[in-house]
């Protein structure tokens, strides 16, 4: 028997191998075009990041340009009032003293505008994480030991986040006994 009548030929194992070969290609075909199609996906979706990022920095930039403006803006008028009190001549001291006040308020209002609040003070009890302490004083009253006593600067916030701690004196309660008595006197 010849290997031609077998079957078992070179000619047959690559007659079986041909349908194989041709699925695997077909299979390489298949995966590649799968790959191609999760890189671009993949490409898209990076391109589309980085606008997201560079859209939400640009975002952020113009918020934080409005936001200077806006602090800016609210000084102007204690500003200009200021500039005013001080170029008046005034006969009497205590209409400058007056006006001198109104631009304290208004500075002060401009800063709650902005969401600055003043750090708690007399009476408040001591924490270092927003008083500075620069001095100790005596208190009589017991209830004052450890609490601020005195404000020497006061300190500011802004939703937790100190920008400036309050320079404060904490009490320090001393007992006032009276004086003994001498021993002698009847």
């Amino acid at each position: 028997m010849s290997q031609a009548d077998s079957g078992n030929g070179p000619e047959n194992s690559e007659a079986v191998a041909e349908p194989e070969v041709a699925s695997l290609t077909r299979q390489l075909e298949d995966t590649t075009a799968k790959l191609r199609t999760v890189s671009k996906a993949f490409q898209d979706q990076q391109r589309e990041m980085t606008a997201f990022r560079e859209r939400f920095e640009a975002a952020a930039k113009a918020r934080q340009e409005r936001q200077a403006v806006d602090v800016v803006r609210a000084f102007f008028d204690p500003v200009h009032n200021l500039r005013r009190s001080l170029e008046v001549q005034v006969a009497d001291p205590s209409q400058l003293l007056d006006g001198l006040r109104l631009v304290h308020h208004q500075f002060h209002e401009a800063l709650v505008k902005l969401g600055v609040e003043p750090i708690s003070g007399v009476g408040a009890m001591f924490d270092p994480n927003v008083h500075e302490a620069i001095g100790a004083v005596e208190v009589t009253d017991p209830a004052m030991d450890g609490r601020v006593a005195t404000v020497y600067s006061d300190g500011y916030h802004v939703r937790g986040q100190v920008l400036q701690p309050a320079r404060v004196a904490i009490g320090r309660f001393v007992d006032q006994l009276p004086a003994p008595e001498a021993a002698g006197e009847a």
